[in-house]
């Protein structure tokens, strides 16, 4: 018998991450939600915010929270966005 672990050992260099937008207005913010318990009220929430502050909110879901978003709904919010938000929660 084979053993196969589950855990991804490789390992990449680390990233900086992008420099944050002097403001929000005029940005294309996607929301992505996860499909967990009270993900798309706290995106409704952040919804209402960045929208009072003039930015273009689009919203994404993902079928379930228990496997990655398709490429299409990732290749959506890439070239039709400038920001980008996961929602997390239970």
């Amino acid at each position: 018998m084979e053993y196969v672990s589950p855990i991804d050992t490789s390992t990449r260099p680390p990233e900086a991450p992008n420099a944050r937008p002097p403001e929000i207005a005029g940005r294309r913010v996607w929301l992505l939600d996860i499909a967990k318990n009270r993900s798309a009220e706290f995106l409704d929430r952040l919804e209402q915010l960045l929208s009072g502050e003039g930015a273009k909110v689009r919203r994404a879901r993902k079928p379930t929270f228990s496997k990655p978003a398709p490429e299409e709904v990732i290749e959506k919010i890439v070239l039709h966005g400038d920001l980008a938000v996961e929602a997390l929660a239970d």
